[in-house]
């Protein structure tokens, strides 16, 4: 038998600003991954991972989480119609 509990989470000040901080650098990492997909003409994960994780980590300071995560929603918006650029508003 599964159960569900809701809750209501109450972040301070202080952690709002840190999570709306990390959803601006992982969708300006979506932008960079979006840039390097579309010069390089491709929407396989595995491909453009070995080219950006590395410098997603770096630049944008992200977990290997939200990197894999990142990489992951651009390709996905970037299958959808590869003849533009997906953009990813801050």
């Amino acid at each position: 038998m599964m159960q569900t509990l809701k809750v209501k989470l109450e972040p301070t000040p202080e952690q709002v600003q840190a999570i709306r901080e990390t959803m601006h650098q992982f969708n300006a990492a979506c932008n960079f991954v979006a840039d390097k997909a579309f010069e390089l003409r491709t929407a396989n994960k595995i491909e453009l991972q070995k080219v950006v994780y590395y410098p997603i980590r770096e630049q944008f300071n992200l977990s290997a989480q939200m990197a894999v995560r990142a990489i992951s929603k651009t390709c996905e918006a970037y299958k959808r119609d590869k003849s533009i650029k997906p953009t990813f508003d801050p």
